[in-house]
């Protein structure tokens, strides 16, 4: 359905709900946050839903305290999900990225609206309403795009602009990932222009980790990193026990799985992370290369062409004897 037909819809007050994926980054907090903000200025009651913890480094987000904690607060979650009108799906594109509150949702019996605003490839059309866009930077790019074809920018307040822009530097890289387009610095320019302080926003997100976060990290390149010269890849894994002798809060670990594309002969850069129930595994690469599909087709993921993910109920050696056996048929395959 179009559009302008929702936008007709929400002419008057609605009790909204906003909900992003599992494990939720900067772009689903910021877009999340900066829809909250805006559509808060229109009369609507908005509250938003994160299926569990923010990483430490987004909670100075304007808003971020008000968002409610599936995980921690399940009941409360199920009910203000009974009193929507209407439910934007956030950074995501397929129910099985919220993982227990599908359930909740699947209880509502369509009794509610529904959008889905995302950017993320091959989407389940699951929504009344989309807004979907694979060569967006962002869910917060898109965001900003809703808020101009509903055409009043003028209500996008400070707060939102903020959010935007930490949605949009988080999942461009501070703007370094090809999916940094010329629209993507226009955005960023009046974003600025509104009052968003680009190195206040930087210094919150990129420089507030401890000093075992460092260590950490030192540590994961000098006694974990294998590198696989000739499929130019490099991983690292995490085990519950690591993670527990470093000290990790949730956050800690973010970004980490970029570190080993800086080498010049690696082109694939994997994370090994064990859970109390799976292994999840984060995909990136640079340029041409699809880690997309090997998440797709190998580790039930999904994501970007450049960044993916995806997640195995194995146990942590078998997942990495796994994942050594697949790339290079993988590799070959897409040659």
């Amino acid at each position: 359905m179009e559009l302008q037909e929702l936008f007709t819809y929400l002419e008057t007050p609605k009790n909204i709900v906003l909900i992003t994926h599992v494990r939720p980054d900067g772009d689903a907090v910021g877009s999340s946050l900066a829809l909250q903000h805006y559509l808060s200025g229109f009369g609507h009651t908005v509250q938003s839903i994160v299926p569990d913890d923010i990483p430490s480094f987004l909670q100075w987000m304007p808003g971020a305290a008000s968002l409610y904690n599936h995980q921690r607060n399940p009941k409360t979650c199920f009910a203000v999900l009974t009193k929507a009108d209407c439910i934007f799906f956030l950074d995501f594109n397929a129910l099985k990225r919220v993982e227990a509150i599908a359930t909740d949702i699947a209880k509502l019996r369509n009794k509610t609206v529904t959008v889905m605003i995302d950017h993320h490839r091959e989407p389940d059309f699951f929504t009344d309403y989309m807004l979907w866009d694979a060569e967006a930077s962002s869910t917060a790019e898109l965001i900003y795009r809703f808020i101009h074809l509903h055409g009043h920018p003028e209500k996008m307040t400070l707060e939102a602009a903020q959010c935007i822009y930490t949605g949009m530097v988080t999942d461009t890289g501070v703007f370094q990932y090809s999916n940094t387009t010329p629209a993507v610095h226009t955005i960023a320019a009046d974003l600025m222009s509104r009052g968003v302080d680009a190195e206040s926003i930087h210094n919150a997100v990129y420089n507030q980790f401890g000093e075992n976060r460092l260590r950490f990290v030192g540590y994961l390149l000098s006694e974990k990193m294998v590198v696989l010269a000739e499929q130019r890849a490099a991983y690292m894994s995490i085990s519950i026990q690591e993670a527990e002798r470093f000290s990790l809060s949730t956050g800690d670990k973010e970004g980490i799985v970029n570190l080993p594309l800086s080498m010049k002969e690696v082109d694939i850069a994997v994370l090994f992370t064990e859970d109390k129930d799976r292994i999840k595994i984060s995909f990136r690469s640079k340029s041409h290369v699809n880690v997309e599909g090997l998440a797709r087709n190998f580790f039930k993921g999904g994501g970007h062409i450049n960044a993916a993910g995806g997640s195995t109920r194995q146990n942590l050696a078998d997942t990495i004897a796994y994942f050594e056996k697949v790339l290079p048929e993988y590799l070959t395959s897409i040659t």
